[in-house]
């Protein structure tokens, strides 16, 4: 049987084709406008010779389309292709899919549905800000085992497990009769994500080449706001039906559950090694007391932010669609701009960009507060927040990793506590001052933190390591 083989990859992707029995065939690329290909014996000479009954050996990189060429014997038992991506579009987009689902959706995606939980439970806002500072909580918690599992058994059980964590989560909260088991489903959604995040970090040390690692990383990170864009466009396209966007939710767990375990090594790569406990010294340092700091900072005006903007908007007389029109806008801006945070740190450093994502996200929430009942306003500041946010987050991320660099996992999982700590008290301080002082109040204090750090540079040292990637 002539089997004909299409391939169309771009660049930097490679293919094996597997099961594939040939009696003296070759691969030959099929000419195309003004290409022309020398030929040796019917075949381009580019094109190497397959040995007489053999399965096709090895990777093949191949750059347009290629098929066996005619009058050779080929049969194909199943005629499938693997098609083997780039190591970091393939870590960093399983990445991305993680953190749609646990990041995006998970965890920063509850704000969406404060005014629908306000309305059929008759919750206050300290209530809900409780809630999602339990969410947060459990979040903490998971983080800690994640450092453990990672450690013991690889990326791989802990972002599955967190992925799964989310499905359950997210099913509970589409069926909650009532506060209670509301309370228990927004907390295991929210606490999914301690799962799927810092385990990345060892999954694209080990996994791709260092020359792809800030590309992979911002890739995952890409995953939060197109999470909050899939939260939006469900719940615009199910309206007042928010149950069922939360069963959606727990489809979104599963296939990223899925792809999680196909992509991700089982076991911890490289050679297992004695590990000692750091000392206390490696982490709390001067360069690392910075990192800390900053992260604490965005993540309280982040915290308060994702819990309460769209329910702002919507007090201060806007339509119930502003909420999920926010959230689209601010994925749709995060994605776009922060994908590209690994560019914008290895051509200008960290210590710029990040002060501007800072003011960013400061900026956003304070423009809720001096700009109140406009809808240009909101989705603006939606966009600004999701470019400050998600390119911010990135360059904490990498900034960690060179803190951290002996120890990348471990150190970004200290990191996360203190981004953990900041969405503790971001909601519960916002929910709190909203109800016995009052939403402006909330506004203004929620945002000082993010302006506050953005006088807070990194170290010498890291200004060192950063020039030295360039």
């Amino acid at each position: 049987m002539q089997t004909m083989i299409p391939l169309d990859l771009g660049p930097g992707d490679h293919a094996v084709p597997v099961g594939l029995d040939c009696a003296g065939p070759r691969l030959r690329r099929r000419p195309s406008g003004r290409d022309r290909v020398p030929e040796v014996d019917g075949a381009p000479t580019s094109a190497p010779p397959m040995p007489d009954g053999h399965e096709l050996p090895g990777v093949v990189a191949i750059p347009t389309r290629w098929w066996a060429t005619p009058g050779s014997s080929c049969t194909a038992p199943d005629e499938r292709v693997v098609v083997h991506l780039n190591p970091s579009i393939r870590v960093g987009g399983a990445g991305m899919l993680a953190l749609v689902a646990t990041y995006g959706i998970g965890r920063l995606a509850y704000g969406l549905f404060v005014p629908s939980f306000r309305e059929e439970f008759g919750l206050s806002l300290d209530v809900l800000g409780f809630y999602a500072s339990a969410a947060q909580a459990g979040y903490l918690v998971a983080t800690v085992v994640t450092g453990v599992l990672t450690a013991r058994f690889g990326p791989r059980v802990p972002v599955v497990s967190g992925c799964l964590l989310l499905a359950v989560g997210a099913a509970l909260t589409a069926s909650a009769p009532g506060p209670v088991l509301l309370a228990v489903g927004v907390t295991v959604a929210g606490t999914s994500a301690g799962g799927a995040w810092a385990p990345f970090s060892d999954a694209v040390a080990n996994q791709v080449p260092a020359a792809g690692s800030r590309r992979a990383l911002a890739l995952v990170n890409a995953g939060s706001p197109i999470g909050l864009v899939v939260a939006s466009a469900l719940a615009l396209a199910a309206g007042d039906r928010w149950r069922t966007v939360w069963f959606a939710f727990a489809i979104v767990g599963l296939v990223a559950a899925a792809a999680s375990w196909r992509v991700l090594a089982p076991d911890p790569v490289g050679p297992v090694l004695e590990r000692r406990r750091p000392p206390l010294a490696w982490f709390f340092n001067p360069r690392s007391t910075r990192l800390l700091v900053v992260a604490v900072g965005i993540s309280i005006t982040s915290g308060a932010y994702f819990a309460y903007a769209p329910d702002s908007a919507q007090d201060a007389g806007l339509a119930s669609w502003i909420g999920p029109a926010m959230w689209a806008t601010l994925g749709t801006a995060g994605a776009a701009v922060g994908t590209f945070g690994g560019a914008i740190a290895n051509r200008y450093g960290l210590r710029g960009p990040l002060a501007v994502t800072l003011v960013l996200v400061g900026v956003s929430n304070l423009a809720l507060l001096f700009a109140p009942g406009s809808t240009v306003v909101a989705l603006g500041a939606a966009a600004v927040f999701g470019v400050g946010f998600t390119t911010g987050f990135a360059l904490l991320v990498m900034w960690s990793q060179q803190v951290f660099h002996d120890g990348p996992t471990t150190g970004f999982t200290l990191t996360i506590v203190f981004f953990a700590a900041g969405f503790i008290i971001g909601p519960s301080l916002f929910g709190l001052l909203a109800t016995h002082v009052g939403r402006p109040a909330a506004l203004l204090v929620t945002a000082a933190p993010a302006l506050l750090v953005a006088l807070v540079p990194p170290s010498r040292e890291d200004r060192h390591e950063r020039e030295a990637s360039r």
